[in-house]
């Protein structure tokens, strides 16, 4: 059951507009993104510590609606 709602935050934020890039628990809001591609390679991602936590993002989404 913890899985299954785990999964249900992941994919409110995928709704959203956010993603992960690093692993599960670093998340992006995809609003403040300035990716660009250069010679073939994206740039412009932000470093993980910019990331939030699951909960961190999904409280701050949820809160933000």
């Amino acid at each position: 059951m913890k899985e299954a709602y785990r999964q249900a935050k992941k994919q409110y934020l995928k709704s959203n507009g956010w993603w992960a890039h690093y692993n599960d628990n670093c998340w992006f809001d995809g609003v403040l993104d300035k990716l660009y591609v250069e010679d073939g390679s994206i740039m412009g991602i932000r470093d993980k510590s910019e990331g939030l936590t699951l909960e961190e993002a999904f409280n701050k989404v949820k809160n933000n609606k």
